[in-house]
């Protein structure tokens, strides 16, 4: 009983972290941006171009990339963990993942160690290093902050698909081309 308490409060917590950052973030209003920067937890940058079909990633050209917005304390994202590593690994000359922790705020070094405990294989971006992406998502997408929440794009950067929810492997790797 005491364990189900606990997913319970996490998942509350989870939740109203969720729709704090989505309201905060529809009040920001529609960006008009036309690169984005990124730093992932280990201080690579990752630089976007942002092109009327999608995002040009420069660092990953020639691939396709999932953007995976996701949260530490969310149960659905931890069971789509495992799933996206062994994506990774079997994709890695034609998929780029980047996660985008979006849920609550931690520093860096909290993140690495949850990275590190989960074995993630894929570039991670911290919330405090995606408030550009993120509002620019959800002020031209319609997100309103759930999560998990994905992205596809090819490997001309063309956004072929969004996915709210855990999202079957195979539906992902039918736009990885």
């Amino acid at each position: 009983m005491n364990i189900f308490k606990q997913i319970i409060k996490t998942t509350l917590l989870a939740f109203t972290l969720t729709l704090f950052v989505a309201n905060t973030l529809h009040a920001k209003g529609k960006p008009e941006v036309q690169s984005i920067e990124l730093n992932t937890t280990n201080g690579e940058p990752i630089h976007i171009t942002v092109t009327e079909d999608g995002f040009i990633f420069d660092k990953y050209k020639g691939k396709a990339v999932l953007l995976d917005f996701f949260g530490p304390f969310c149960p659905p994202c931890l069971l789509e963990i495992p799933h996206l590593i062994e994506m990774q690994k079997e994709n890695k000359d034609k998929l780029q993942i980047v996660g985008v922790q979006v849920q609550t705020q931690m520093s860096n070094e909290e993140l690495n160690a949850f990275i590190k405990e989960k074995g993630i294989n894929y570039p991670v971006v911290n919330l405090d290093y995606a408030w550009d992406l993120v509002s620019f998502v959800r002020a031209n997408t319609g997100w309103k902050g759930q999560i998990p929440y994905m992205l596809i794009f090819d490997k001309k950067g063309n956004l072929r698909r969004q996915f709210i929810g855990m999202v079957d492997n195979s539906a992902i790797l039918k736009y990885v081309k």
